[in-house]
């Protein structure tokens, strides 16, 4: 006969091999591997933020670099590889001349602007030439690579080969460049373009992660079996929750909001100052009304006017808000970041699924390769700088290292007749000649 004893212990084998608890250590070591790696990544992220603005960009061409590699070894055939010698080599010139174009951009529009400013002879005729034919350089750059290609096509039997890997080099670098370009767009805008939209994917993520560690039942999507729609749902209303407070945190760093111009210049060491505040970051009495009327207009028949308005006053008995325009702007980003990014890492799922493997590398212990971890943070790149030149700054402004960089090629009668004409309208506005 079964003792009492021996029935309780059946008991509790029998509860502890539910379905619910199987698996869990397993559950609980991911989340502690996943949680120290997310540590170590964001302790780096804030190093280099905190070094300045070169820093900061060079952490963005490293992780490009990175991307790129990992991407380039997805779809390596070893066995050809042996037969089309050098053809990597030919991958990377291909990618760092397009590094030269795209960020060449970036050196003459910000960082050359403002030494012309402050001394014109200082890059010298050289210089000023790679700056000015830049696109052109660039272009010649490409071509030599082309015909470096179609010398290195030798064998009919590898033609296919070296053409499909042809288009995988060109795809990559379009792709992981005009993205990665605008997180360098945002940082020169001011800092803080680049570490708010970061910062708060990031806070999806993990926000999207516990609510489905802790909650998820109900399957998000087939090609991403892990996320669940209370994941997502719960991700998305604590991102919102959260923006707002913490763009008001942010916006009070005068290092974070100065933009790179020629009043507060691109530095090595330690975040732009000196700038004049925005009034987008001063906060102040707003009506909801005049908060919410844009998004009415947006929605047009939608929702009648003053809709949105009455019933924020009928549920939090709000008439005005102390807030600044860039917390009206967060709730943008948070609301893109928590609905429309996680389809970046949706289609990067498909896409390991496509090639049939499970992360793109295993270099962050928890999370995969650099594009595991990017997938969503490109989306985000791409959204923030066009919303920050569509709806924030004024299209078409000039600076006045952007003049000072185009009268520099002017020929000497022009610029006599720019000296006297730049004289003849400070006159006429009434100011005075310095």
């Amino acid at each position: 006969m079964t003792t009492i004893e021996e029935c309780q212990q059946q008991r509790r084998l029998t509860f502890f091999h539910h379905p619910h608890f199987l698996g869990q250590p397993s559950k609980w070591k991911s989340l502690v591997t996943r949680a120290s790696s997310a540590f170590a990544m964001i302790a780096g992220f804030v190093t280099m933020l905190a070094a300045g603005h070169v820093p900061t960009i060079l952490l963005i061409f490293i992780i490009q670099g990175l991307m790129v590699r990992e991407l380039f070894a997805l779809a390596v055939e070893v066995r050809k590889e042996k037969d089309v010698p050098w053809f990597r080599l030919q991958q990377w010139y291909f990618y760092g001349t397009a590094v030269f174009f795209t960020y060449g951009r970036f050196l003459k529009h910000k960082w050359l602007e403002s030494s012309i400013v402050k001394d014109p002879e200082r890059l010298g005729a050289f210089g000023l030439f790679m700056f000015a034919h830049h696109s052109f350089i660039s272009y010649i750059g490409w071509m030599v690579g082309l015909v470096l290609f179609v010398l290195s096509l030798r064998s009919r039997g590898l033609y296919l080969y070296q053409f499909g890997q042809f288009a995988w080099t060109h795809m990559i670098i379009v792709t992981i460049l005009m993205q990665s370009s605008c997180f360098v767009a945002n940082v020169l805008e001011g800092m803080i373009w680049f570490v708010f939209p970061v910062s708060i994917v990031f806070f999806n993520d993990a926000a999207a992660y516990m609510c489905g560690f802790f909650f998820g039942r109900t399957p998000l999507i087939k090609i991403s079996p892990k996320k669940t729609w209370e994941g997502f749902i719960g991700g998305l209303i604590v991102t919102l929750i959260v923006a707002p407070f913490a763009a008001a945190w942010m916006q009070k760093y005068e290092w974070l909001i100065c933009p790179v111009d020629d009043k507060s210049p691109l530095r090595l060491f330690g975040g732009a100052s000196g700038c004049d505040v925005d009034p987008l970051f001063v906060a102040k009495e707003v009506t909801v009304g005049s908060i919410v009327g844009g998004f009415e207009s947006a929605l047009g028949w939608m929702v009648p006017h003053g809709w949105v308005a009455t019933v924020a006053r009928a549920l939090f008995g709000l008439e005005t808000v102390r807030v600044s325009w860039f917390q009206v702007h967060a709730v943008v980003f948070a609301s893109f970041a928590s609905i429309i990014a996680p389809f970046g890492g949706f289609f990067a799922s498909g896409f390991k699924r496509a090639f049939k493997i499970k992360d793109f590398s295993d270099t962050i212990p928890g999370h995969g390769g650099i594009t595991d971890r990017m997938d969503c943070q490109m989306v985000m790149a791409l959204f923030s700088h066009l919303y920050i030149t569509n709806f924030i700054r004024q299209p078409g402004l000039m600076t006045v290292g952007q003049l000072l960089l185009k009268i520099e090629f002017l020929t000497n009668e022009n610029l006599l007749r720019l000296y006297k004409a730049v004289g003849k309208m400070i006159v006429t506005r009434g100011l005075k000649l310095p």
